[in-house]
C-alpha cells in the first residue's frame, strides 16, 4: 500500500503547482525522426514545432513538444520506447485548467515505459502556447491533432492509437470520440476515462459553474451557456461514443460525480456500446490507493491495441515506472 501510495503521490505531484522540469541533457530543437513529417507543411496541423530532449534512458526517451493546432503553435510532451517497430500509441489528456495541474512531463512515464508511444498536450493557451483555452470547445482539437503527429512517426502503428484522460482530461477524451464519430473518423481505437464529469448540468454544479464562468472558459450565463454544457456533458450524446471505452471512478470522489458515470455506463450499454465501469471503493479523485487507475486502463489497451508476444501491464513494468521517476530532472 505504501508503494502504491507513493507512486500516486509523485504522480499528483508532476501537475500540481511547480515550475517545469529542467532538461536532463540541454539541445538545441531535436529533428524529428520521420521522413514523413518532415514533408508536411510546416503549420499542418500536427506538425512538430520543436523536439527539446528532457530524458534519456536505455529503455526511453522523453521531449518537450511544441506543435500545430488549428494555426497555434501548442506545447506539450512527447515519449517514445527506444526500441521496437510498429508501436502502440496513446495520447494523454491532462486534468485541471490554465496553470493548475499542467503538465510536467513525468504524468506519460506509465504509458511510456509500458510500451507506448505517448503524447501529450498542455492545451491552447496554456504554458506557452498560443489562443485561448476552451475547456472542450475547441481546444479539443488540440488532442485530435496529436493523431498526424503520432502516425507520422516511423515507429508507431497508425492503427493502433489509443487516449487516455484524468479528470478534466477525461471530459476532453470523451469530447474527442464524440468529434471523432461526428468527422466520421475512427483513430481512436480504445480510450480510458479516469474520475471524467460525465454531466456539468447537475451535481458539483456551483463548483462547475465558478470554474467555467469566472474564468470565462465556456463564456457568461446567457441562453447559448446551457447549450455549452450540454455539448461537454457524455450523458446527453452515448450514441456518438463508438471506440471501447473504459470508465475509471474512486467511489469516495468529491470531484466527478460517480452516479454520473454510472449513468453514462448505462447508457452506452443501452446503446451497444462496448463499455467497462470500474469503480473503486473507499478511493478518491485521484485513485490515490489504485496506482491512479494504470493498472486497469494498461489491461484495457493490451485487450484492444496489444498484439501476440506484447506484454504492457503496469506490474511488468512497474521497476522500470519507478526507476525513471527517480531520475526524472527537477
Amino acid at each position: 500500500m505504501m508503494r502504491r501510495r507513493a507512486f500516486v503521490i509523485a504522480l499528483c505531484l508532476a501537475g500540481c503547482g511547480r515550475t517545469a522540469p529542467e532538461t536532463a541533457t540541454r539541445a538545441s530543437a531535436t529533428p524529428l525522426p520521420s521522413g514523413a513529417a518532415a514533408s508536411r507543411a510546416p503549420d499542418a496541423d500536427g506538425s512538430v514545432e520543436s523536439l527539446r530532449l528532457i530524458l534519456r534512458t536505455d529503455r526511453s526517451e522523453y521531449f518537450a513538444l511544441v506543435y500545430w493546432s488549428d494555426g497555434l503553435r501548442v506545447e506539450g510532451f512527447l515519449g517514445r520506447p527506444r526500441r521496437g517497430t510498429s508501436l502502440p500509441a496513446v495520447i494523454y489528456n491532462r486534468a485541471g485548467h490554465l496553470n493548475l495541474s499542467s503538465l510536467r512531463g513525468p504524468e506519460i512515464v506509465p504509458l511510456v515505459e509500458a510500451g507506448f508511444v505517448t503524447a501529450a498536450s498542455q492545451y491552447r493557451g496554456n504554458a506557452g502556447g498560443e489562443g485561448r483555452e476552451e475547456f472542450g470547445g475547441a481546444d479539443v482539437n488540440d488532442v485530435l491533432n496529436l493523431v498526424p503527429l503520432l502516425r507520422s512517426l516511423p515507429e508507431v502503428d497508425p492503427d493502433r492509437i489509443g487516449m487516455m484522460g484524468w479528470s478534466r482530461g477525461g471530459t476532453m477524451t470523451l469530447l474527442a470520440l464524440k468529434q471523432e464519430s461526428i468527422r466520421g473518423r475512427h483513430d481512436i481505437r480504445a480510450a480510458v476515462a479516469v474520475g471524467a464529469t460525465a454531466d456539468f448540468s447537475k451535481g458539483f454544479w456551483g463548483r462547475i459553474q465558478m470554474l467555467v464562468v469566472s474564468l470565462g472558459r465556456i463564456g457568461k450565463r446567457n441562453e447559448g451557456f446551457q447549450d455549452a454544457v450540454r455539448d461537454r456533458s457524455a450523458v446527453y450524446w452515448p450514441e456518438l461514443i463508438n471506440a471501447p471505452l473504459l470508465i475509471l471512478h474512486g467511489e469516495t470522489d468529491g470531484m466527478a460525480s460517480l452516479e454520473k458515470a454510472c449513468q453514462l455506463a448505462a447508457l452506452l450499454e443501452r446503446a451497444g456500446k462496448t463499455v467497462k465501469l470500474v469503480s473503486y471503493p473507499g478511493d478518491n479523485h485521484a485513485l490515490e490507493a489504485n496506482d491512479a487507475g494504470f493498472p486497469e486502463a494498461l489491461a484495457w489497451f493490451q485487450r484492444f491495441l496489444g498484439q501476440p508476444g506484447e506484454d504492457h501491464s503496469f506490474e511488468r513494468h512497474r521497476a522500470a515506472i519507478v526507476t525513471v521517476w527517480s531520475t526524472w530532472p527537477r
